[in-house]
C-alpha cells in the first residue's frame, strides 16, 4: 500500500515533465519566424583625410573607421593602397567598447601617415572593409599636394609661392653674378603680420645688396600675381662646385606659421682662363674704361702736379687695381693714392709727377687690362698720350734783391752795356741787309710748292723732296740760340709735307693726327710726328732755349717720319 502511495505522488510530476517536453518544441516552432530569428548588424565605415592640402614634405593623416548597433568582433584590417602617389605607413589601430540599446557594441578605427611621393590633385581610391564575409567601402575624397615653394590659403583661396634663380649657373672666380628670391602671392594674408623672407648665408662670397625693387604686378598662367624681390649680388670666391641653400619665407597664418621654400641651386664657378691673358693683367674682372687727366697742361721744373687715372664701369670693383704709368724719363712719380670720390662703379687713383728737366713732356698712353665675363675674354683700353709743357722755375735765377748793394749796382751796369751793345749790333745788322734764314729757308719751301726754283727756271719738284731739301738747309743754318724760328720753320716744313702727301686741310695736331690714321701710317710714325709738332709748339710759344744738338736731333726725326710715309705711300703705289 505504501508503494502505490508513493507512485500516485510520483506520477503526476511525471505528467508534467512528459507535457512540458511535447509542447516546448511545438512553442518554438511557432515563435521561430516572427520573434528568435536575427537581422544583420547596421554596420558604419569612414574614411577621413586631414588635411585636403599640404605641401610636398609633410604628411597628411588618414582615419578609418568601423562601427555597429551590436558587439563587432572578428574585423580584419582594411585594404586600399594609393601608389604611386602616397605611401601609407600605419601608426597606430583603436578600439571603443560602447554601449548601444543597452548592449555593448565596439568601434575599430586605424590611423595612418600619408607621405607624399608626388606633386598635384589626386583623387583617392575606394577603401575595402570585411566583416564577417561582407564587404562595406568607404572613399576619402582628394588631396592636393603643392611643391614646398607653394602653399594655397583656405580662408581667402590665395595662392603663395616663393622661387630663387641666379642669371647665370657657370659664373667665373670674382666675376658678379645676380642672386634674385621673388615672393608672389594672389591675395594677401588676413593677418596683421608680414611674411618674413630668409636668404641663405652665402658663405663663399662677398654679398652685395642691391636695393629693393618696388613690388610689382605678374600675369602667371591666367592668374595675376604681386611680386616682391630681393636682390644680392654675388662675387665667388673659390672655384668649383657650389650649392646655395634654399632661401625659405615664413607665412604668419591663424592657425600657425608656414614656412616656403625654394629649391637649392647648383653653381659651378670657373677660374680665369690661361688663354689670352695679358702680361699685365691684375685681376680686374668686369667692363671698364679708363681716362687720364693732368691739373693743368704746364708745370715748372722741379714742382709737383697730380695726375688723374679714372677706372669705371661695371663689375666687380674690389679687384680694381691702380693703373701702372709707363717710365717717365727725367719725372719723379709718386703714388698712386686713391680719392675720395669713388664709387661701385667708379675708382680714381692720384699720382704726384715731379719734372726734373725743362721742355716738352709727354705722358704716355696708359694701358689697363681686365676680363669681360660676359663674352669671356681678356681686353685693354688706353688713355690719350697727354703733353706737358716744363717751364723753367725762376727762382733759379739769382735774386737780386738780397744782393749787397753794391753787386746789385755792378750788375745793372753790366746789363745796362750788354742792352746798348745788342741795339748797336741790331741796327748794324739791319743797315747791313740781314734777314732771317728760317724766313728764307720756309719761303723758298714755298716758292718750290708753287713749282717755281730760285733761278726762275720751271721745273716740277715733288712733296718729299721739297721737304727734304728744306730740312737740309735747316740743318746748316742752325743758330746757337734760336729756338722760336726754328720751331716755326720746322713745324712749316712738315705741315707743308703733310698737306701735298695726304691733302691735309689744317695746320693743327688733331688734324695731323686725323689724317695720318686715315692713310693708315703705323702708330709708332704717327706718335713720333705728333711729338715733333707739339715740341714746335711748345718751342713757338715758350721762351726755352733749343741747343744745336736738339734742333738736330729734331731735324732728324722729321727726316725719318718723312720717310716712313713716303715709304707707305709708295707701297700702295705699287
Amino acid at each position: 500500500m505504501k508503494k502505490i502511495g508513493k507512485l500516485r505522488k510520483i506520477a503526476p510530476k511525471a505528467t508534467w515533465c512528459v507535457f512540458l517536453f511535447t509542447i516546448f518544441p511545438l512553442f518554438v516552432s511557432a515563435q521561430e519566424p516572427s520573434e528568435l530569428k536575427t537581422t544583420p548588424p547596421v554596420v558604419n565605415v569612414a574614411a577621413v583625410v586631414k588635411p585636403r592640402h599640404i605641401q610636398f614634405g609633410e604628411k597628411a593623416r588618414l582615419e578609418l573607421t568601423i562601427s555597429g548597433d551590436t558587439f563587432i568582433k572578428h574585423i580584419k584590417s582594411p585594404k586600399f593602397n594609393f601608389l604611386p602617389a602616397f605611401l601609407a605607413v600605419p601608426l597606430h589601430s583603436d578600439t571603443v567598447p560602447r554601449l548601444k540599446s543597452d548592449k555593448i557594441a565596439v568601434s575599430m578605427a586605424w590611423v595612418y601617415e600619408l607621405i607624399p611621393q608626388a606633386i598635384g590633385d589626386f583623387s583617392l581610391s575606394d577603401i575595402q572593409f570585411d566583416y564577417q564575409g561582407n564587404f562595406y567601402f568607404a572613399n576619402p575624397g582628394s588631396i592636393r599636394v603643392s611643391g614646398a615653394d607653394t602653399y594655397q590659403e583656405n580662408l581667402t583661396g590665395g595662392v603663395h609661392q616663393v622661387e630663387a634663380e641666379v642669371d647665370t649657373a657657370n659664373p667665373y672666380l670674382n666675376a658678379p653674378l645676380t642672386y634674385t628670391f621673388s615672393y608672389r602671392y594672389t591675395a594677401v594674408l588676413p593677418t596683421r603680420q608680414s611674411p618674413i623672407p630668409q636668404l641663405p648665408a652665402f658663405p663663399d662670397f662677398i654679398v652685395e645688396e642691391l636695393p629693393t625693387v618696388p613690388p610689382y604686378t605678374q600675369q602667371i598662367q591666367g592668374k595675376t600675381f604681386w611680386v616682391e624681390e630681393h636682390v644680392r649680388k654675388l662675387y665667388p670666391q673659390k672655384t668649383g662646385r657650389i650649392v646655395l641653400d634654399p632661401a625659405a619665407l615664413e607665412l604668419p597664418l591663424r592657425q600657425g606659421h608656414k614656412t616656403l621654400k625654394t629649391a637649392p641651386l647648383t653653381l659651378t664657378v670657373q677660374p680665369l682662363p690661361d688663354i689670352g691673358k695679358p702680361p699685365h693683367f691684375n685681376g680686374a674682372i668686369g667692363e671698364y674704361q679708363i681716362s687720364a687727366q693732368l691739373e693743368r697742361s704746364w708745370v715748372q721744373v722741379g714742382s709737383a702736379l697730380t695726375l688723374i687715372v679714372r677706372v669705371s664701369g661695371r663689375g666687380n670693383m674690389r679687384t680694381v687695381t691702380p693703373p701702372t704709368l709707363p717710365a717717365l724719363t727725367g719725372v719723379i712719380v709718386n703714388g698712386p693714392n686713391i680719392t675720395n670720390d669713388a664709387t661701385s662703379t667708379h675708382q680714381a687713383y692720384a699720382y704726384t709727377l715731379t719734372p726734373a728737366l725743362t721742355g716738352t713732356l709727354r705722358i704716355p698712353s696708359i694701358s689697363y687690362a681686365y676680363f669681360d665675363p660676359s663674352r669671356a675674354v681678356y681686353a685693354t683700353i688706353r688713355t690719350d698720350p697727354i703733353p706737358l709743357s716744363v717751364r723753367p722755375n725762376p727762382n733759379d735765377a739769382v735774386d737780386l734783391e738780397t744782393e749787397d748793394a753794391s753787386w746789385k749796382f755792378w750788375v745793372i751796369l753790366a746789363l745796362a752795356v750788354l742792352i746798348v751793345g745788342v741795339l748797336i749790333a741790331g741796327f748794324i745788322w739791319y743797315r747791313g741787309g740781314f734777314s732771317n734764314p728760317f724766313a728764307s729757308i720756309a719761303s723758298r719751301a714755298a716758292t718750290r710748292a708753287e713749282g717755281v726754283p730760285d733761278n726762275g727756271e720751271m721745273h716740277p719738284e715733288t712733296p718729299v723732296s721739297q721737304a727734304h731739301t728744306a730740312l737740309a738747309e735747316l740743318v746748316h743754318n742752325v743758330p746757337a740760340n734760336g729756338a722760336t724760328p726754328f720751331a716755326n720753320a720746322l713745324a712749316q716744313i712738315l705741315y707743308q709735307y703733310l698737306e701735298g702727301t695726304l691733302a691735309l686741310s689744317q695746320r693743327s695736331i688733331d688734324a695731323a693726327r686725323e689724317v695720318c690714321t686715315q692713310a693708315e701710317v703705323s702708330e709708332h710714325t704717327r706718335e713720333e710726328l705728333i711729338d715733333i709738332l707739339t715740341k714746335c709748339d711748345y718751342h713757338r710759344f715758350a721762351p726755352v732755349p733749343l741747343s744745336t744738338d736738339e734742333q738736330k736731333a729734331l731735324i732728324a726725326r722729321a727726316e725719318a717720319v718723312i720717310n716712313d710715309i713716303e715709304n707707305l705711300q709708295n707701297a700702295r703705289t705699287k
